[in-house]
């Protein structure tokens, strides 16, 4: 799914769509991460039983621009950097058989 189609499709199931939690609360404005934890604890519990809770935290990985603000897929801001960080840098998989060639699995 794009990710044009999977916002709506979030929007439409996520837990945090219909909670009854005050919108900062799902906003931190702690940095470390164990503040940061605390600080949107109340959201986070409402992520844990969320449906979409993988896709919502896909998504804000895909797109900085919003994945850096707020809590995502029962995540804090710090902890999607690092979740990013370590996606940007792994090196792509070259399956058995193609490394002589230097073919990349796509």
């Amino acid at each position: 799914m794009t990710d044009r189609g999977l916002w709506p499709f979030i929007l439409a199931r996520a837990a945090g769509s219909n909670s009854r939690l005050d919108p900062d609360d799902w906003y931190v404005a702690s940095v470390p991460v164990a503040a940061a934890r605390r600080e949107a604890a109340a959201a986070i519990a409402v992520c844990a039983a969320c449906p979409v809770r993988a896709e919502c935290l896909e998504l804000a990985l895909r797109n900085w621009a919003i994945g850096q603000f707020g809590v995502r897929g029962g995540t804090v801001p710090a902890e999607r950097g690092k979740l990013r960080a370590g996606r940007v840098t792994q090196p792509a998989h070259v399956p058995p058989g193609n490394q002589a060639a230097g073919q990349v699995a796509s």
